[in-house]
């Protein structure tokens, strides 16, 4: 029930009467009503009755509203989050009520009814939080309904992209030997390389600088890691913004795009979800070839996967202790497990487990909350723990288990205050990740396989080894303290011109540290002997065998080289600064955005200045046609390895030892001198200089746009060949990129018949020419810059088209359709990506009496998939219910290629089923 004295009721009811008796003694122009109503601001208004929210937001849009009380009694709203013209954020927090409104010659809005209230049609889906229409084409939105009408899959949320345009994948994601896996996917946005976006949570941070384009598990001396810190499920979320073109000057440290992911408050006194999601390798067809299908029966590589399990336990509990504070807290499980043989050829070993399970593991323990502490001051907070780790093992090699450790924590807390000059946001946060790897062992050795050594496996009639060990425990994180600062100003109208400016700041402390916890080694290349006795008169039992070895017969075997990785501890501390400032001219159909953004940090060798502009025209005044050109320039941030490579390669030696005498010599150690290669306090920040270009067009129920993006980076990094020799990190790597996308999606649902249907379709031309695929690209000085022939004509090198995140033609067409009396919806992605050539080197010709490079090419045909989900509701008591959803990828089972290798061509996943199924409550 409406309580007609409730404290905001009260002062809309007085704002009312006040606003009646100024209007009429003090008519407000036509004109200037009009450009305050056309001014769009940014809204976060929680959800509550009906009453309260038109009260708040009379209040922060600055208009004058008046209602009878018994019209709104009963009704609740869902708030209003996003940035809205003063009408269209009206007519968004009315749809659905059954009231309309009517503007009054002095400037006073009516609510009144349209019709009826008509019976509410029981909700199938997660509520949903509108959003307003993108204000630049730049900027993408996904809602909640569109994510549950999405195949959640591993449920991260950069594969809940793959409906957008503008973004393209890494070509092994669908790699259907890979589908046990659970971590997130990578991303290219206008061809900028993967680890160049910006990942945001509720406004924080959680991309990842540690090393993000180290992906090898089996490496010695680096951990793996990814480009996000945090492995974040959708389920969570209640939409997800990209902004891939003409961002505003509020974001920085990209030059890729900037994604952030945001939940909702709380709708509900109490409630929650819970389910179970599960698929497995029976559940997925294989798309293999006669040679690969023998191969994958005895793999030993999680490259090449003949099974899995995965599932994925999902509780989620909302509430509202007070009118004024609202809670939601979930906990996320994902398992997976992966059998693989330990040794290859499906060999069995005689002192050692011959099957082996790979495990994955990911975490999302979350807390938020959010306070409306008083009229126009609001706070909210959250705390996560995200937690994941990756159990491998090495192919033939005996206790050589080790995790790969990743994920993390953080506290994210945020004030904002509406005064009468500025709406200033506050944002304080602290968060911690990790890319780290715990063994058991720290010694990796590699004998022949001999009697005392005899797990091993027999690769030829020459070669016939037991490994065994692993390279040690390394505990690498990044631990980063932020503060933001931003302030909305109202805006100020000067004839028939409006005003608005944003001001920001940012500071934060970034330390990242490399810490090897143990001293490690690999020790390596056996040599016959026939004792173990030692210069120093002792015995080596550790790297040296007495045993008839199966190949040679020899004696007994001692180990002669190695490489020593000694424990230590790199750290790099990092302090960023940035500011900017925003100006936003509306004049008549014009709005001209301006901004800078000045970012300085300790690494980096002088500040940057960031220049945003863009031009927005309103054709005809009714914000159905619209025209949006900009140019703007983003600077990429620092990574932890060009900073820290060279310290870790220092606390290398090599070593080599002898048989002397009928002892065995003690070690020789030699420093390693290519460290001294890696220089970083040269290194200049990448960025990136953007034109854009584009039209959008409301017609028949939808929005038409067309766009244009130039990207042009420069100063990129990657590693060359140093002075000195061996290799350095250097500036100098550039990428070109090209896109024209047309997109078309629906702004109303289509009826038909009991149903109704919404529709997103895309289509885009990418051309992306790239010096080098990333940072740790080693290119010689021999290739660099040089002639190369490619495509029956000779052109430099650093010209090439990029081999991966390079499809030059993306069509998506994604329909949700919703049948109420069957409480179903249905949720159908088609996706077709064209054909694509691979470069590869493939001897050379003659150029001018020169022999250059010669690139072969080999076209893939064109992939096309089309994936669904179907979700149904079954009532079980009141507003609670069961529900049961079915995602199938790949409905129609084609066979994509994506690669080729030794084993031939790499396909995509077949047709693969997911079930969830669940409670809401």
């Amino acid at each position: 029930m409406c309580d007609s004295h409730h404290p905001r009721v009260r002062q809309l009811a007085v704002r009312i009467v006040l606003t009646g008796l100024l209007s009429a003694a003090f008519p407000i122009p036509p004109a200037l009503a009009q450009a305050v109503a056309a001014i769009e601001r940014d809204y976060n208004i929680e959800p509550g009755p009906l009453s309260t929210v038109l009260a708040r937001y009379a209040t922060e849009a600055g208009l004058s509203l008046s209602s009878d009380a018994s019209l709104t009694e009963g009704l609740r709203s869902a708030g209003l989050k996003g940035r809205y013209d003063a009408i269209s954020g009206l007519e968004r927090l009315l749809a659905g009520s059954g009231l309309g409104y009517r503007r009054t010659e002095s400037g006073l809005i009516l609510i009144e009814p349209t019709g009826g209230r008509g019976e509410t049609v029981p909700t199938l889906l997660n509520p949903v939080h509108v959003t307003a229409r993108p204000d630049s084409l730049g900027t993408s939105v996904i809602n909640r309904e569109r994510l549950d009408a999405l195949g959640t899959g591993n449920g991260d949320i950069t594969s809940a992209l793959r409906i957008l345009p503008n973004i393209q994948y890494d070509n092994s994601q669908l790699h259907t030997g890979r589908q046990g896996e659970i971590e997130p996917a990578e991303i290219s946005i206008h061809g900028a390389k993967f680890y160049d976006n910006q990942y945001l949570f509720d406004g924080m941070s959680f991309s990842n600088d540690l090393d993000p384009d180290q992906t090898n598990p089996n490496e010695a001396s680096r951990p793996s890691s990814s480009s996000q810190g945090l492995a974040i499920d959708t389920s969570l979320l209640c939409n997800i913004t990209v902004r891939d073109s003409n961002v505003p000057a509020e974001f920085g440290r990209f030059s890729g795009g900037v994604v952030s992911a945001d939940t909702c408050a709380p709708t509900l006194n109490f409630g929650g979800r819970i389910s179970m999601e599960l698929t497995r390798s029976d559940w997925m067809e294989y798309s293999l070839s006669k040679e690969q299908e023998a191969s994958y029966a005895n793999s030993t590589s999680d490259a090449q996967q003949p099974e899995f399990d995965k599932k994925t336990y999902r509780l989620a509990l909302e509430g509202r202790p007070t009118e004024n504070l609202g809670l939601i807290a979930s906990y996320v499980l994902k398992t997976s497990e992966i059998p693989l043989k330990a040794y290859n050829g499906g060999a069995q070993s005689a002192s050692d487990d011959s099957d082996k399970t790979e495990k994955r593991r990911s975490e999302n323990l979350f807390l938020r909350g959010f306070w409306n502490i008083d009229n126009g001051l609001d706070a909210d907070f959250s705390v996560f723990h995200a937690p994941a780790s990756s159990t491998n093992f090495i192919v033939n090699t005996r206790n050589s288990w080790f995790d790969i450790v990743s994920g993390g924590q953080g506290v994210n807390l945020g004030l904002r205050h509406r005064g009468e000059l500025a709406t200033v946001s506050h944002r304080l946060t602290w968060s911690e990740y990790e890319s780290s790897r715990e063994s058991d062992e720290s010694t990796f050795r590699t004998w022949r396989h001999s009697s005392t050594k005899d797990w091993g496996y027999r690769a030829s009639t020459t070669t016939w080894n037991s490994q065994e060990g692993q390279y040690g425990d390394i505990e690498q994180k990044q631990r980063s303290w932020s503060y933001q600062l931003k302030a909305d100003w109202q805006p100020l109208a000067l004839g028939e011109t409006t005003h608005s400016f944003q001001t920001g700041l940012e500071l934060s402390r970034q330390t990242r540290f490399f810490h090897r916890l143990e001293d490690g080694a690999m020790i390596f290349t056996p040599a016959t002997t026939s004792t173990c006795a030692t210069a120093g008169g002792g015995v080596d039992a550790e790297n040296c065998s007495i045993g008839t070895t199966s190949i040679g017969n020899w004696p007994g075997q001692y180990l002669t080289r190695a490489t020593f990785y000694h424990a230590g501890k790199v750290e790099v501390a990092n302090n960023y600064r940035a500011a900017f400032g925003q100006y936003e001219l509306q004049w008549e159909r014009l709005r001209l955005r301006m901004g800078l953004r000045y970012e300085d940090d300790d690494l980096a060798p002088e500040p940057s200045i960031a220049p945003r502009s863009a031009l927005f025209w309103d054709v005809f005044g009714n914000n159905a046609t619209r025209v949006e050109v900009g140019a703007n320039r983003y600077y990429s941030r620092n990574f932890m390895t060009l900073y820290t490579r060279q310290q870790i390669l220092a606390l290398q030696t090599t070593a080599t030892r002898t048989l002397s005498g009928g002892t065995i010599t003690d070690w020789t150690e030699v420093a390693q001198t290519s460290w001294r290669n890696y220089r970083s306090s040269t290194l200049d920040l990448p960025y990136a200089d953007e034109r854009v270009a584009g039209i959008s067009q409301r017609w028949r129920g939808a929005s038409w746009s067309l766009k244009w993006v130039s990207r042009e980076s420069r100063d990129e990094i990657l590693r060359r060949t140093a002075a000195e020799g061996g290799w350095t990190f250097a500036n100098g790597g550039s990428t070109s990129s090209n896109s024209t996308t047309l997109s078309v999606d629906s702004e109303s649902p289509v009826r038909l018949g009991p149903t109704t249907t919404r529709f997103g379709f895309s289509v885009e031309h990418t051309r992306i020419e790239t010096s080098h695929a990333s940072y740790d690209d080693g290119i010689s000085d021999a290739l660099w810059g040089s002639t190369v022939f490619y495509d029956g004509k000779f052109i430099n090198y650093n010209e090439r088209p990029a081999n991966n995140y390079n499809r030059p033609v993306t069509a998506r067409l994604h329909l949700v359709t919703v049948i109420p009396s069957a409480r179903l919806s249905i949720g159908n992605l088609f996706r077709y990506r064209d054909s694509y050539r691979k470069i590869t080197a493939n001897g050379t010709v003659d150029y001018q009496g020169t022999a250059v490079t010669n690139y072969a090419l080999r076209t893939f045909k064109p992939a096309v998939t089309w994936d669904m989900r179907i979700n149904y509701d079954l009532p079980v008591y009141g507003d609670q219910s069961a529900f049961v959803a079915l995602s199938i990828d790949n409905v129609l089972n084609r066979e994509n290629p994506i690669e080729n290798d030794d084993s031939g061509t790499i396909y995509e996943k077949g047709r693969q089923f997911w079930v969830e199924f669940g409670y809401r409550f």
